[in-house]
């Protein structure tokens, strides 16, 4: 299943009524990369009267209104990034205030307008699934890495010589893995060693 993460970071801007909304939409893979893009980002806009945010990382999700009227912040940055099909994001909307109170309508409104247009500015970016195979090869079977790349175009060697051979691990796509043990399985002759790294 085909999985998709923010491919860059992208800002939404919105106004009514004098009040600037600017979300920053970004991916975290972990919650302290969000906690230090939140940081910096109250250290470049100190002025601003509200840090909204939200975040979708894994299974887990946070949100946080910031002294906005409750759920009109970040429960609907929340639903934006919930509906944007992208995993491992966060949102953070800087609030400057213009002097005119827009209700719990227009505040939602604008946190969502906001957010949604900074998930767009984003784009998507396609995670491949990777799979990791630890591989010994003889110096009779050093011919099965020019053949194995030849099969497996995403594959990757990470190792060095040692006195029987060449030892270390490969990496390649997992919808490629079928064909990598076949081959493996069909010129070893019992010859070669590998064993799937489970991460």
């Amino acid at each position: 299943m085909a999985r998709f993460i923010p491919a860059q970071e992208g800002l939404g801007e919105y106004e009514d009524r004098g009040s600037r909304f600017l979300t920053y939409v970004f991916h975290a893979p972990e919650e302290a990369v969000f906690q230090q893009r939140l940081a910096e980002l109250r250290a470049e806009h100190p002025k601003a009267c509200h840090h909204c945010w939200a975040w979708r990382i894994g299974k887990a999700y946070r949100f946080s209104d910031d002294g906005e009227p409750g759920g009109t912040a970040g429960r609907p940055m929340l639903q934006v990034l919930e509906g944007s099909g992208l995993e491992d994001i966060g949102a953070i909307c800087v609030r400057y205030f213009g002097g005119t109170k827009l209700g719990t309508g227009g505040l939602a409104r604008a946190y969502s307008a906001a957010t949604a247009q900074g998930v767009q500015e984003a784009g998507r970016f396609e995670v491949i699934p990777r799979v990791c195979f630890e591989l010994e090869l003889p110096f009779a079977a050093l011919g099965l890495r020019t053949e194995l790349a030849a099969v497996c175009t995403s594959i990757r060697f990470h190792g060095d010589f040692v006195a029987a051979g060449w030892a270390g691990q490969v990496e390649l796509d997992e919808a490629e893995q079928a064909r990598f043990a076949a081959l493996l399985a069909e010129k070893s002759g019992g010859r070669v060693s590998w064993r799937k790294v489970e991460r």
